[in-house]
């Protein structure tokens, strides 16, 4: 099939990966060429051009606010985004793909999928956005494409504005995110991801402390000022943080690992790295918000109330109890590109045929 994939723009769909995003962007077009179909990923030019690339923005939103203003601006950012989603879809118009594929934040591609000359299927990787809700609204989601979420917690949140869902759960690259043999030595734990407020990174490290682990922090920094405020203060003896790692480098830190902290403080609408750690064969302690209870059970880990250090604390003592094997074959069973991309091979040919999702 001849498939268009439309990427978000706020940053560019390249190594070393901004976030989950980026990262399952990336490994979802190469994988669909792997398969045969034929693919054109519209994205901003600073992305990775090994990738069938067609620019759509110069520079991804973010740093191009960052370098025009010298600030993120989110009315800037809006602005250039809705410009260039808005060319997009007028251009595709002239074009012959047998489905388009919206992983964007924005609202745009809704607005024109009524027009496009092929299917439109927008899938929900985050939790209802207002922009998007609003579109909805206006112009109601069976005239706005076909929609898939990413799970059925985040289907709930976006039931409202979206009564028709399929729920495919996001998948990743088993045969990147590799178990490895565990190194004789005391426990560690790692907390892996955007150091933000939203991902609780503090809670983590009082949680590691609390359980007498040491803890890796490893990720990009999305907010300076948490980072400063809350992370810093807890760094030392018992924590330290590694900075921005590739795959490669990851994959080994969290092989190296006996749990991996996920300490969400809003509703997960999945959560990648718990399956990542899970394929790593390293189990996982956190906090039961949105997905994260659909996608873990006490095989490869534990859930407790969200905020709770104490309780987090005690769920890191059980998981040091559980086997890595089973946690990577839960993975491979349930959250492999293959499951995935299976599920959305037939979507695609449903929606090419003119039926119903």
């Amino acid at each position: 099939m001849k498939i268009g994939i439309i990427g978000h723009l706020k940053y560019p769909i390249a190594k070393p990966f901004a976030g989950g995003l980026e990262s399952f962007t990336d490994t979802f077009v190469r994988r669909l060429i792997r398969r045969g179909h034929h693919l054109q990923l519209f994205a901003s030019g600073d992305s990775d051009p090994s990738l069938p690339l067609s620019s759509i923005l110069d520079y991804a939103s973010v740093l191009g606010s960052q370098r025009q203003l010298g600030r993120v601006d989110h009315h800037f950012v809006e602005g250039i985004e809705d410009e260039a989603y808005s060319n997009l879809c007028k251009s595709i118009g002239q074009a012959d793909f047998d489905v388009i594929h919206n992983h964007s934040l924005s609202p745009i591609p809704l607005r024109f999928a009524a027009l496009l000359p092929c299917p439109l299927i927008t899938t929900l990787h985050a939790p209802p956005l207002r922009r998007m809700t609003n579109e909805l609204a206006e112009r109601r989601s069976f005239d706005c494409g076909t929609f898939v979420n990413i799970s059925q917690s985040n289907a709930a949140a976006w039931q409202r504005s979206v009564s028709q869902q399929a729920v495919v759960h996001n998948g990743i690259d088993v045969d990147v995110w590799q178990m490895r043999a565990r190194q004789d030595g005391p426990h560690r734990a790692i907390w892996f991801g955007r150091i933000h407020p939203d991902k609780g990174t503090h809670l983590a490290i009082d949680a590691a402390v609390l359980a007498g682990l040491p803890v890796d922090v490893v990720g990009p920094i999305a907010d300076h000022a948490y980072f400063r405020a809350m992370v810093v203060p807890r760094l030392g003896k018992h924590a330290r943080y590694l900075g921005h790692k590739d795959h490669q480098q990851l994959c080994q830190l969290i092989g190296r690992a006996s749990v991996t902290l996920v300490t969400p403080c809003w509703e997960e609408p999945f959560g990648l790295v718990v399956a990542e750690s899970l394929s790593c064969g390293t189990p996982v302690a956190g906090f039961a918000r949105g997905a994260l209870t659909e996608i873990l059970d006490a095989s490869s880990g534990a859930l407790v109330d969200s905020g709770d250090v104490h309780a987090l604390a005690t769920a890191i003592g059980h998981c040091l109890t559980l086997d890595g094997q089973e946690c990577r074959r839960i993975a491979v069973r349930r959250f492999s590109f293959k499951a995935m991309l299976d599920r959305y091979e037939q979507l695609y040919a449903r929606c090419s045929l003119g039926v119903a999702a």
